[in-house]
């Protein structure tokens, strides 16, 4: 058994007895400083400050020796190993308990279990048939509300400036909780609520698993075209408030932005956040994956949990075609890790509580494993950009770039960017300013502008099966006006138009 806190066990062992004397000193447990210890003598020597220690089963296999050795009456004995991921590193270790459970399988007055406390599920193969593994979920709510109690007794603070405790603490442990409230309280003087909420986002910065998009400068005043897009996201909104949930209204689970390279499937993803107020967590399946056996498994499933506790949010999973690939080959590649890790990320995208919404950008989705295609709530296509939604993105990468676009005929440069993406016009933008300064200019030259938009060879041209195969994917439905296999982020008869390519 797996359990990650002392206290969990005493909780565990109490609930279990319920009528009953309660025999913790029927627990011993094994650390590597002091040896096998009853429980008792461990919790006594927190408020001694002396760990007594058994020099006879320091060693983990003489602990193992004593564990096998000791002799059972009418009361079960438990005990606890921690830090077995160190202990499973020798092999002799999984044989000394696997001859406990055979011992205990055999002989009826071995009335004896072991269990590993450990912060990741490391269990050799020749012990999983044997184990069951319990995670924890963290403190349960009455602890926390505890928790909060006795800090705003000790700080003279009003409780009710924490109105939810269970969604600020979510995900953190009990010492977590309390060092976060006196380190607020050290700071501010008082119980800031939104002090106290980030200090969950701060395990981000604990691990290179997962990293927060900062979204505060993106907003869809910047994203040109992909106007049914932002309809659908700002009336979306109204599924992540209080008011529209007390309504019955559900978040989405996921959304999808596919197509064509360089038109704002990224950009869309991180305007999304600001829409929505919500942070944006960008997991990368490249970092999840290890060599080592079962640290793949158990890396996505420190991410998801860090990820709930991050919740409500937005987990971006950016060009999703290459992260998510090669679960089919998996068995030959890589021994299935990849194909287990994707299965856990979407067992976890359908069966979360948590307020997440999965949004994954993609190319293509011809390598896309059809269960998270599947799992998202709305597909978007995002297409070559109008001559409308041109003008648009050249006004705004002109802003940006500290140009007046009151200054310059739009509409003309907007159709000498004819098949080009919005990344691309930015490039000519770069070139042409370049070029300006070079050549004397006060300004950006309109002239020099337009002839690099003309002669910027398209990515389009370049990769036309690509995109005429991503155009034949989505397909169009005259009865709705929109694609088959996923609805077009701009008018879809101007995004048609703009795949004419001949």
């Amino acid at each position: 058994m797996f359990l990650t806190d002392l206290r969990d066990l005493m909780e565990a062992n109490d609930k279990g007895m319920k009528g009953q004397t309660k025999k913790v000193q029927h627990v011993k447990v094994y650390n590597s400083a002091y040896g096998l210890q009853p429980i008792t003598t461990v919790i006594d020597s927190w408020a001694e400050k002396e760990i007594p220690v058994d020099p006879t089963t320091i060693n983990i296999h003489d602990a193992l020796t004593a564990i096998f050795k000791d002799k059972t009456a009418k009361d079960r004995k438990y005990y606890v190993i921690t830090d077995p991921d160190i202990w499973f590193d020798d092999k002799f270790v999984a044989r000394r308990i696997l001859n406990f459970i055979h011992q205990v399988h055999n002989d009826p007055k071995a009335n004896k279990t072991i269990i590993l406390v450990s912060s990741r599920k490391v269990l050799p193969l020749k012990l999983q048939r044997y184990a069951e593994v319990v995670y924890d979920t963290g403190p349960e709510v009455h602890h926390i509300e505890s928790l909060v109690k006795a800090a705003c007794a000790t700080f003279k603070q009003d409780p009710k400036l924490l109105p939810s405790p269970e969604q600020t603490f979510k995900g953190l442990t009990s010492f977590e909780i309390q060092y976060n409230l006196i380190q607020s309280f050290k700071r501010k003087g008082v119980l800031d609520p939104k002090d106290l909420e980030q200090y969950r986002f701060n395990q981000l910065r604990k691990t290179d698993l997962l990293q927060q998009i900062d979204v505060s400068r993106y907003s869809f005043a910047q994203l040109g075209g992909a106007e049914k897009f932002k309809e659908w996201a700002i009336k979306m909104k109204a599924a992540w408030t209080p008011e529209g949930q007390a309504f019955g209204l559900e978040p989405p689970k996921g959304v999808m932005a596919m197509g064509v390279w360089g038109t704002g499937k990224s950009l869309s993803v991180k305007c999304l956040g600001t829409e929505w107020g919500l942070p944006i967590i960008a997991l990368d399946l490249g970092k999840l994956r290890s060599s080592a056996q079962g640290e793949s498994e158990n890396n996505v499933h420190r991410a998801l949990n860090i990820i709930d506790s991050l919740a409500p949010c937005i987990v971006w999973i950016d060009e999703s075609e290459k992260s998510l690939a090669g679960s089919q080959s998996s068995a030959y590649t890589d021994g299935g890790t990849t194909s287990r890790v994707l299965g856990i990320i979407s067992t976890w995208v359908q069966e979360t509580k948590s307020q997440v919404c999965l949004a994954m950008t993609a190319n293509s989705l011809a390598t896309m494993p059809v269960e998270f295609v599947n799992r998202v709530d709305q597909r978007w296509f995002f297409g070559l950009p109008s001559a409308a939604a041109r003008v648009d993105i050249l006004r705004i990468h002109l802003q940006q770039r500290g140009q007046d676009p009151s200054r310059y005929n739009l509409a003309e440069l907007a159709e000498k960017a004819d098949q080009l993406v919005g990344r691309e016009m930015d490039q000519c933008l770069k070139e042409a300013m370049t070029s300006s300064f070079v050549a004397g200019k006060k300004a950006l030259d309109e002239d020099i502008f337009a002839q690099e938009l003309e002669r910027k060879p398209r990515l389009v041209l370049t990769m036309v099966d690509e995109v005429r195969e991503a155009i034949e994917w989505v397909g169009f439905d005259p009865r709705v006006n929109d694609g088959v296999k996923a609805r077009y982020a701009s008018d879809p008869q101007q995004d048609r138009g703009g795949f004419s390519i001949g």
